[in-house]
């Protein structure tokens, strides 16, 4: 009789290991984001994107009557330092002087821009960390202060819920952009310069972009609708990654 031999059978992970492996996945993917988000603007300290330099740039272009570009770099430096008074005070004059209405953010939705982009995504990022570290050092920690430990926990999660919610709200955002144009521009029916215009876009007034066909820029406005206008007349507050 040949000798009966048990057939290996997979090996299967525990739910506690499964979450954690998980976590630890989320936390890795998290801190790949929030480095290529706070990457550049570091990298470049440079006084080309400083909220300084796009503040001057802003003060010369409202000097020089070109409220479009003016209007575009108070809003990138608004960008990097949200709570600068007088980045916010001198938008707020482009935007009046250049007869600007930008619909005021609901009271509700004003905790989700304390933060700035790359700030959010260290939230998120440093608290899933923080999260990993509990869970796979919980064991290394000694057992009277196991319970409280387990109660900072919750910390973490909620500081990724909060984090999360707020870039799903400012995610629109990421597509805003500035008329740049010296004059208003026209919104077109069709990509195309002999296409019917169906209203115009003063410079300076923010929009939103939806899709590019060769020269030209789907844009939507909040007051008018959508339209299609020439690219070298808007430009995204947030560039486009090369």
């Amino acid at each position: 009789m040949k000798p009966h031999h048990p057939i290996p059978t997979a090996k299967i992970m525990k739910p506690s290991h499964t979450f954690r492996l998980v976590l630890l996945m989320a936390s890795i993917c998290g801190i790949s984001v929030a480095t290529a988000s706070v990457a550049p603007p570091r990298a470049a300290e440079s006084p080309a994107v400083s909220p300084s330099a796009l503040f001057n740039a802003g003060n010369a272009a409202q000097r020089a009557g070109r409220p479009g570009p003016a209007i575009l770099d108070y809003e990138r430096a608004r960008l990097l330092a949200p709570r600068d008074p007088a980045v916010v005070q001198n938008l707020a004059a482009a935007r009046q002087k250049a007869g600007i209405v930008v619909p005021a953010v609901p009271a509700w939705q004003r905790p989700a821009h304390w933060l700035s982009f790359n700030a959010l995504a260290v939230l998120i990022s440093g608290s899933l960390l923080f999260a990993n570290v509990l869970f796979f050092g919980r064991r290394f920690i000694p057992g009277f202060i196991r319970i409280p430990v387990r109660g900072l926990a919750i910390l973490p999660l909620v500081s990724v819920s909060l984090g999360s919610a707020a870039l799903a709200l400012r995610w629109n955002e990421l597509d805003r952009a500035v008329i740049v144009a010296a004059s208003p521009a026209g919104a077109r029916l069709a990509p195309a310069a002999n296409a019917a215009v169906s209203f115009e876009l003063k410079p300076g007034e923010i929009v939103r972009t939806e899709a590019v066909y060769g020269d030209f820029v789907r844009i939507r406005s909040a007051g008018n609708g959508s339209g299609w206008v020439a690219a070298a007349a808007v430009e995204r507050i947030i560039p486009p990654a090369s």
